[in-house]
């Protein structure tokens, strides 16, 4: 759906991955982008080729309250208003549930879950109280397929998106429809993006060391495993995301969820799920792999 006027994007995480992507498809469309990262002198590049009345750059650890408030009071003095949230940053990290430190799983849960809570919630509160009247906004969630499947070293990770995903069905149920705000979870299938590395791997847990056991084996095809095809391009995952934010309403709403209808489901990269859990099952065969899918757009 072509849009009259470019639209106001607040984008969080946009150093790299999803955010710096999102960014960029943004600014190539004519659109306007408020990026926000932990060090915005990592999109210098993007600075130096859009202009300030199509890029506004600003600091944001999400885990800081004061800063999330900050960036939309700062993005509404720069252009009057902002029509979509994509509410992306996050972290991750690949170990064995008993061998992570409590101190790093809560740190995880603070950005993954809590960071992005504190920017739903400043989002409907903008959308609402901040946009024109009846104008709302799209809040859009980079979940992850990880919250609907578990797999061993990622079971951290897929906890707090399996908790955002939670979060973000029971905010769309409460949302009254007179907000005119519409909510978008993204659930995006393994994609090539800079914490898909194999540096990321933390150390064996001590327990793991058994030949037998199953993050044993996957730890020992790990390396060929980020280095094979079983991943999917950001750009292209993004350019279908975006695509999606393109949609009117009646096209939207084919991924409504059932019971839901503040709350749309996006499905996207999900063809790369079959050969990756063909690739994770040939390393242990006892495991059993599913994932739901609403709509794949």
């Amino acid at each position: 759906m072509a849009h009259s006027t470019p639209r106001v994007w607040l984008i969080t995480g946009s150093s790299s991955g999803f955010g710096r992507a999102m960014v960029e498809e943004v600014l190539r469309n004519g659109e306007i982008a408020v990026a926000t990262l932990r060090k915005p002198s990592v999109l210098d590049d993007l600075v130096a080729k859009y202009p300030h009345t199509q890029l506004l750059v600003l600091p944001l650890d999400v885990t800081n309250e004061a800063q999330v408030k900050s960036v939309f009071v700062q993005a509404k003095d720069a252009f009057g208003h902002v029509d979509v949230v994509y509410n992306n940053a996050g972290q991750v990290f690949y170990h064995e549930l008993e061998g992570t430190p409590m101190d790093r799983a809560r740190a995880l849960m603070d950005v993954n879950f809590w960071g992005a809570v504190t920017v739903s919630f400043e989002a409907v509160r903008f959308f609402r109280e901040e946009n024109p009247d009846g104008a709302g906004g799209m809040l859009v969630q980079v979940s992850s397929s990880a919250g609907t499947t578990a797999v061993p070293l990622l079971g951290f990770y897929n906890s707090t998106k399996a908790a955002l995903n939670s979060f973000t069905e029971v905010l769309a149920q409460e949302v009254l429809p007179a907000w005119n705000i519409r909510i978008v979870n993204v659930h995006p299938g393994w994609t090539r993006t800079p914490i898909a590395l194999s540096d990321m791997l933390e150390p064996l847990a001590v327990y793991a060391s058994e030949p037998t056991a199953v993050t044993t084996k996957m730890r020992a095809g790990w390396d060929a495993f980020i280095g094979s095809d079983v991943y999917i391009g950001v750009e292209a995952v993004t350019k279908r995301i975006w695509s999606v934010m393109r949609m009117d309403d009646e096209d939207l709403r084919k991924g409504t969820q059932e019971g839901i209808p503040g709350l749309v489901n996006v499905y996207t990269g999900m063809d790369s799920l079959e050969r990756v859990y063909a690739k994770i099952g040939r390393l242990h065969g006892e495991l059993m792999w599913s994932t739901k899918i609403h709509y794949e757009y």
